[in-house]
């Protein structure tokens, strides 16, 4: 309990966004700074990676929550490795499937070939206006009304 008082007291006297180093708890070094974004306390546990704790007003619910936040790094760490092993699995397929020739090289190719004759004869390679009508025709005929239960 005194260890959370003693928390409480840190973090107001803290209001700097930046954090502060105030010790260490089971190996971690502990930081306090205070998230003006969310107009709350923040606890960082610092290892290897920062692990951050939202810190509230209860003394031993602060506690509890750093308790928490620690017990959760095991199975954080076991998610990781394997992550880290498919990862690592993935990337060994990767290399032979990179080694193999391409299965549809040949198809690739006669499909290539017959999308360029079609377009040879399609003259898409050419730029051909003359069937474009830039211009709009203009008539001298005053345009008729659509409706004749329209007239204003």
């Amino acid at each position: 309990a005194d260890a959370g008082q003693m928390l409480l007291v840190v973090c107001k006297e803290n209001i700097s966004p930046q954090p502060v180093e105030i010790g260490s708890y089971r190996g971690f070094r502990m930081e306090v700074c205070y998230d003006t974004m969310w107009n709350e306390y923040r606890l960082n546990l610092c290892g290897s990676r920062k692990h951050q704790v939202s810190l509230g007003s209860d003394a031993l619910g602060n506690l509890t929550r750093i308790e928490n936040a620690l017990s959760k790094l095991p199975a954080a760490l076991e998610v990781a490795k394997s992550y880290k092993d498919e990862t690592i699995e993935q990337m060994g397929n990767a290399k032979i499937e990179i080694k193999k020739p391409f299965a549809y090289k040949d198809e690739l190719k006669d499909k290539t070939d017959r999308l360029n004759t079609l377009n040879v004869e399609l003259n898409l390679d050419e730029k051909d206006t003359s069937a474009v009508d830039i211009e709009p025709e203009q008539s001298d005929e005053p345009l008729e009304k659509k409706c004749a239960s329209r007239e204003r």
